[in-house]
């Protein structure tokens, strides 16, 4: 607990005084992948990242911010990925590095598409709708290129995947797994509030355990981690997975887990504060409430 708030802490301080600045300058924007802070040129986006080992050893998870994404001065892509297994932390920097790259081209040809059957005004109707399809395929298309990959073995590896895509006042979310995104909001009273935007897709979820179910997989908790639900292959006790959507891991894609996101929007107003995407191992140990208070502080 101490070390996961002295993380956020550390968050917190980096967004208020901007100090580390480690950022990339790429063609198509500025791009974050380690422990930083990022200022949007042109724009009001700041944003911060923060990632420390915990006790388990490697540390497996890594992140993205992209600024500036698909060279539109009002787009940022954010997301936060978490490996487990053998090679996780490998399995984690390679969708780091191909989903939001797989989701620009499909977005923009979705764009252009749209734009030359419907024209520019429909856009606006469909922008949800566009971003929507185009994560699907990419998250598909992602999971595919591992499986056909040589250079990393994700049959008993993978990784979670919690993404935003911000343009205007529109905030998408996609969701591969049990990280979780919080948004702080101010509240009637002036209060700032946290407000759930995903769900933890953990495999005792209803929908979730009937379709593992379905497939054939098993659902249950070890006799010495109860209230762990994890997936199992049919007869045999493994692999343990504590989540039904990942990357990776085609041990158990036969059985119920999915690479699909859950995708949904939100327009930010002005009482909208900032974003938290974090992994598990952080609320496992600190709440909703409490983290937006500590980064508010």
């Amino acid at each position: 607990m101490r070390q996961i708030s002295s993380m956020l802490q550390g968050l917190a301080r980096s967004m208020s005084l901007g100090k580390e600045r480690k950022e990339a300058e790429e063609p198509q924007g500025t791009v974050l992948r380690s422990s930083g802070t990022l200022w949007g040129e042109g724009s009001e986006t700041f944003a911060a990242a923060c990632s420390r080992r915990g006790e388990k050893g490697t540390n497996q998870d890594t992140s993205i911010v992209w600024e500036g994404y698909g060279c539109q001065d009002d787009t940022i892509f954010c997301g936060v990925f978490d490996g487990h297994g053998q090679w996780g932390h490998y399995v984690a920097k390679a969708v780091r590095e191909s989903l939001p790259q797989q989701l620009l081209c499909r977005w923009q040809e979705a764009v252009a598409l749209t734009s030359l059957i419907d024209g520019e005004k429909r856009l606006g109707d469909c922008q949800f709708d566009l971003l929507r399809q185009s994560y699907l395929a990419a998250a598909a298309a992602v999971d595919e290129e591992l499986r056909r990959s040589r250079r990393l073995d994700a049959v008993n590896s993978g990784c979670t995947a919690l993404s935003i895509v911000k343009q205007g006042d529109l905030m998408v979310v996609a969701n591969v797994g049990d990280s979780r995104a919080v948004l702080a909001t101010t509240s009637d009273d002036g209060d700032v509030t946290a407000v759930q935007l995903t769900v933890d897709f953990k495999p005792d979820l209803p929908q979730e355990k009937a379709r593992i179910i379905q497939c054939e997989g098993r659902v249950h908790c070890l006799d010495d981690e109860p209230g762990v639900h994890r997936v199992w292959v049919p007869h045999r006790d493994a692999p343990g997975l504590a989540m039904s959507r990942a990357f990776g891991d085609y041990c158990v894609k036969d059985y119920g887990v999915i690479s699909a996101p859950e995708v949904t929007q939100r327009r930010i107003t002005a009482r909208d504060q900032f974003v938290i995407l974090a992994t598990d191992g952080v609320w496992d140990v600190v709440s909703n409430e409490e983290a937006v208070q500590i980064v508010a502080a």
